[in-house]
């Protein structure tokens, strides 16, 4: 199956989930499911709010949902996104393209996959630094494909977006502290009477 997918009937999405896109993983072929997400203007207004962006002027993400192992459920694809963020010194709108990768994989609850490797001599939780992440935790049999992309385009946004003027205004600031703290200390005009000997 490729190409859109309407979401499941009967699926409830939660009401602050704006890219909300229920799937039944108990339905899955055994190819997969395509799913491709492309929300309109007003979806993506109430997903710049919700992650307090300037904009999001487009989005669209590629998903192929597989069941994995016996109960699981594996989620690959991508995301790209093109927005503006405040700058967190001048608040000037900041461009912003995303090109990012999804890899995710979710368990039931009660799944063995879903507890964590402990070493049963030491009783310590065993965390591979290069190993593959730890599968997520969901309810069965339906899983929310559009909160997992949304997720992961969040992760993706720059923390502290900066404009080419903070740099600026943060470099004249500095420079501007610098002579401050020249006229307030005393001893720089002994230490520039020592520089000239």
């Amino acid at each position: 199956m490729s190409s859109k997918q309407k979401p499941q009937e009967g699926a409830q999405s939660e009401i602050d989930e704006p890219l909300s896109y229920p799937v039944d993983t108990s339905r899955l072929p055994a190819k997969g499911l395509q799913v491709v997400l492309n929300p309109d203007e007003q979806t993506r207004a109430q997903i710049a709010e919700q992650l307090q962006l300037v904009s999001l002027n487009q989005f669209a993400s590629e998903l192929k949902i597989k069941s994995w192992h016996k109960d699981g459920v594996r989620v690959t694809g991508s995301i790209r996104a093109q927005l503006e963020q405040a700058c967190v010194v001048t608040l000037e709108p900041v461009s912003e393209t995303i090109d990012a990768e999804i890899d995710a994989v979710f368990v039931p609850e009660m799944s063995k996959l879903a507890k964590p490797n402990i070493s049963a001599e030491t009783q310590e939780l065993i965390i591979e630094a290069e190993g593959d992440d730890a599968p997520e935790v969901f309810e069965p049999p339906i899983l929310d494909v559009g909160k997992v992309a949304l997720e992961f385009f969040a992760l993706e946004l720059d923390p502290y977006p900066r404009s080419a003027q903070a740099d600026h205004a943060a470099t004249a600031l500095v420079d501007e502290n610098d002579k401050a703290e020249d006229k307030e200390n005393p001893f720089a005009a002994l230490s520039q009477i020592r520089d000239k000997l």
